[in-house]
Parts: C-alpha cells; sequence; structure tokens
C-alpha cells in the first residue's frame, strides 16, 4: 500500500508541474468576402479548427501582427483605403477591433517595425513604401511618410537590428535597400539604393535569417530564391547564392509581369511560373516558397555559415493555387492557403522538406495571408 501512495503522489507530483499544451493561433484574411478567419491547431495532430470569423471590409488582404502578439492589422484594399486595429485576446485569441486609420494607398503588404511602433507598407499598383506611426493605443497614426519607388512595389521588413529596411520591387527587378530611423520613420537608400536581380526575375517577398545576417527574396516570375549578406555597418547587400525552386517536371515558362485587370493572365493559356510567399522555419534552417500555378510548395535548405540556399524537393498541396504559408511555432506544422480553395490546409513537415497533409478547415473566400500567434505555456497554479 506505501508503494501505492507514493507512485500516487509522484503521479500527482508530475500532473503539477507539467506544462499545459501551448495553444497556437492563425489568422487568415480573404479579400471575396472580407473576412478575417481565426484557426487554432492542435500542436500534437496538427490538426485545425475553425473558431471565428470577424467581418473586416472588402478585399481585406494583407495583415501584420505587432511584435508581442498583443495587436493585429489587417489592411483593406477598397476605397477608401484603411487599416484596421484588433487587439487580440492572449487567452481566446478573439479579436476585438480598436479603430481605423487611413492608408497612403492600396497596400499589398503589411508588417510592423521590430519595436512596434512603425507600420510598413508597399502599394503595387501606386508603386511606394510608406511608413506609418503607431500610437500606444496600438493604433497607427493618419499621417504617413511615403517613398516612391519603382514599378510594383510588393514587400518591406526591416532587418532584425531594426535599422535596415529592404523592399522587394518586382516591376524594377531590384530589392531596395534603405537605413530606418526608428524616430521618424524615415528611409534612407544605402549606396545606389538597391540591389539587382536578372531582368524578369520579380523580386517579391522577403525573409531574414535567424541571425538577421542574410536577407532571402523570391522571384515571382522566375520561382527562384535569392540570398544576399547584410553589411551589418552599411545595410549594403551583396549577393552569396540563388537557387531554382522550379523543377523541369512542373513543365512551366518564365512568368510574366501582373497587374489587377489582368492577374491570372486570362488570355495566356501558358502555364507560367508565378511564385509568390517565401518563410523561414523557426530553427532557421529551412525556407519555403508557394508556386500558384502549379499548386506546390518548394523547400531549400540553408548553409549555416554562408546562408546559401539548396533546392531540396517540390511537393504538390491540395489548396489550388496556394498564396501564403506559416510555420507553427515548432516548426513541425506548415499552413497552407489557396486563393482558390474552400479549405486551409495544415501539413506535417518530414525530411527534407516533404510535406504530408494532416488537416483542414473552412476557409473564407480566396483566402489569402496567414499570420500565426504562438501564445506562451500555461503552468496549473
Amino acid at each position: 500500500m506505501a508503494v501505492r501512495a507514493g507512485l500516487a503522489v509522484s503521479l500527482i507530483a508530475a500532473v503539477l508541474v507539467a506544462p499545459v499544451q501551448a495553444t497556437t493561433f492563425a489568422y487568415i484574411s480573404s479579400p471575396e468576402d472580407g473576412l478575417i478567419s481565426q484557426y487554432q491547431l492542435d500542436e500534437t495532430s496538427g490538426q485545425l479548427k475553425l473558431v471565428e470569423q470577424t467581418k473586416a471590409g472588402a478585399q481585406v488582404n494583407p495583415m501584420a501582427l505587432s511584435p508581442d502578439g498583443k495587436a493585429l492589422y489587417a489592411a483593406v484594399r477598397a476605397k477608401p483605403y484603411t487599416v484596421r486595429s484588433y487587439s487580440i485576446d492572449p487567452k481566446t485569441g478573439h479579436l476585438s477591433e480598436r479603430g481605423t486609420a487611413p492608408l497612403a494607398e492600396s497596400m499589398a503588404y503589411l508588417a510592423t517595425d521590430r519595436s512596434g511602433r512603425w507600420l510598413l507598407a508597399a502599394s503595387y499598383g501606386a508603386d511606394l513604401i510608406s511608413t506609418q506611426a503607431i500610437g500606444t493605443d496600438d493604433l497607427p497614426t493618419e499621417s504617413f511618410n511615403t517613398f516612391k519607388t519603382g514599378p510594383h512595389a510588393h514587400s518591406i521588413r526591416t532587418d532584425p537590428s531594426n535599422q535596415f529596411a529592404y523592399a522587394g520591387n518586382l516591376g524594377a527587378d531590384h530589392v531596395l535597400q534603405y537605413r530606418f530611423n526608428a524616430a521618424t520613420g524615415q528611409l534612407t537608400p544605402i549606396g545606389s539604393g538597391h540591389a539587382s536581380v536578372p531582368a524578369k526575375t520579380g523580386p517579391r517577398h522577403i525573409a531574414f535569417s535567424s541571425n538577421g545576417h542574410v536577407l532571402y527574396v523570391v522571384g515571382e516570375m522566375s520561382g527562384t530564391v535569392t540570398a544576399y549578406a547584410i553589411n551589418g555597418k552599411s545595410g549594403a547587400l551583396s549577393k552569396v547564392g540563388a537557387a531554382s525552386g522550379i523543377p523541369a517536371s512542373l513543365g512551366l515558362t518564365h512568368g510574366e509581369v501582373r497587374d489587377a485587370s489582368n492577374n491570372n493572365l486570362a488570355n495566356d493559356p501558358t502555364r507560367r511560373i508565378w511564385a509568390a510567399d517565401l518563410r523561414l522555419s523557426p530553427d532557421g534552417t529551412l525556407l519555403y516558397m508557394t508556386e500558384r500555378t502549379s499548386s506546390s510548395v518548394s523547400a531549400f535548405s540553408l548553409d549555416a555559415e554562408t546562408g546559401k540556399p539548396t533546392f531540396m524537393g517540390n511537393y504538390p498541396v491540395q489548396e489550388q493555387q496556394p498564396r501564403n504559408i506559416a510555420f507553427d511555432p515548432s516548426g513541425r506544422w506548415l499552413l497552407v492557403t489557396g486563393e482558390k480553395s474552400a479549405v486551409v490546409g495544415s501539413y506535417a513537415i518530414g525530411p527534407k522538406g516533404a510535406l504530408t497533409r494532416t488537416g483542414q478547415a473552412p476557409s473564407g473566400k480566396g483566402a489569402l495571408w496567414i499570420e500565426v500567434l504562438p501564445t506562451n505555456p500555461v503552468w496549473p497554479m
């Protein structure tokens, strides 16, 4: 009996000190019905559950999380162009709207700087990027700084040091490079103001290595990932490598520049490269790129010293015309949206980045942007 009593005490103690499993929430915008859908990810099985949907406005598209995970920002691309600010309940993930603010233009990309005090945005149609102060109430102010770019600015983010900002300038085949003033939001070109890529690459989305020393850029029209070393003092970019994520088996030809009037190239039956998103795994060793025409995702490994990408494999996904992807905080699962899919998928990540579908949940119409919010484990009292 004494042994059993001791065992029981040990089991109770183990339960008391064991952490309750953390919950991961994901938010996905769908411009065709104006919704932001909230999902809960089961971190053990990879299953997805639709929790609730919030009406955000017609053509809600890019979103950004504040660095502290307390606020979500969503850009509405229907006139008048606005950004909606939501507070996030730390326990339930529920969104509560705090207010709206004007945007400089129709924005294709949103991000915050590393301090969470500036909202950064890129306008594909208006050929500009902007910075906009965020108040202590997590609401962007009504004034903004704008900076003209070449044709089709498609992304903007600050590096982990928050000293520099970089933007994908698709139509100009430039990766724009700036010094970022975190006090004023001003952007000052570094050197010539850009690093170049081969013609018709189409620099689109960007990602930073875990140590902040390397910038990765996906080419929408080339289906390549290009890596640039970041000079720690000047912020200037220098190319260290590139890799194609388009195997011959996909049967794709080079892509073309697209615009809002003919985004799907309806009059062109040619199967063309149409890459979209780029995401880095939490441990910094794996990079994924989406390709919309073939409804697939390509995986790249990254050299630990140089950051140079190496193509590992291309994997089909069930979500048609996949736009955005996102890792869960553990790096075990990948979430995938499809612009022409009625569901959002979750995939287990295997050797060489291979994907195995593990779950799905209903999506809004034309699901695009994903932001994943990890919450800290809750320890029982």
